[in-house]
């Protein structure tokens, strides 16, 4: 059995986020409604780097993605979302298990990738993005609400995602670059 079934799940995810509606949810900003900060966070986005770091600034390698993973993320104008990323040194058997419990406000890898599509909705005063999950890889993060805090410098995306995990508290520093 080789890779085919999980790439074609990738497939049928992105095809699911692309050629969803809005309509019939409450959680979706519709066409139009996007502004300010919100219009800069629209298009594909790269993963140029991912730093983990403890309240007292000291590195951890985050077990499930590794220290360098790969990764896209996507916004757009119609308030949806769909984010992937893979441990590049993952092993080539399959095991379908999952990471170490998710941290809160984060998603769970299942054998060094993570996924998810969903809706997208800005807070402009604390400068948040919540990313509200209709499907993921692991089941566990499907309904989940994931706020993110962001900054955009011309084709740069900052995302801090605080969490905490079952033994501390971590921030999570991605660093995104838009693809043209």
């Amino acid at each position: 059995m080789g890779h085919r079934p999980i790439f074609r799940l990738l497939f049928v995810t992105f095809a699911l986020v692309w050629g969803s509606t809005p309509q019939g949810n409450s959680r979706a900003t519709l066409p139009g409604n996007i502004s300010g900060s919100g219009e800069q966070l629209v298009g594909t986005w790269r993963l140029i780097s991912r730093v983990v770091t403890l309240e007292d600034g000291s590195a951890v390698v985050d077990p499930g993605l590794g220290k360098t993973p790969i990764g896209y993320l996507m916004y757009d104008s119609s308030g949806h979302v769909a984010a992937q990323g893979m441990r590049l040194n993952r092993p080539m058997t399959i095991d379908c298990g999952t990471s170490d419990p998710a941290p809160s406000n984060n998603s769970q890898s299942v054998n060094g990738y993570d996924a998810y599509f969903g809706t997208y909705t800005i807070d402009e005063t604390s400068h948040t993005v919540t990313h509200h999950l209709e499907g993921a890889l692991a089941a566990a993060d499907v309904g989940k609400n994931l706020v993110r805090e962001f900054h955009v410098s011309g084709d740069k995306l900052t995302i801090i995602v605080r969490t905490t995990s079952p033994k501390e508290k971590q921030i999570r520093t991605l660093t995104w670059e838009r693809v043209r």
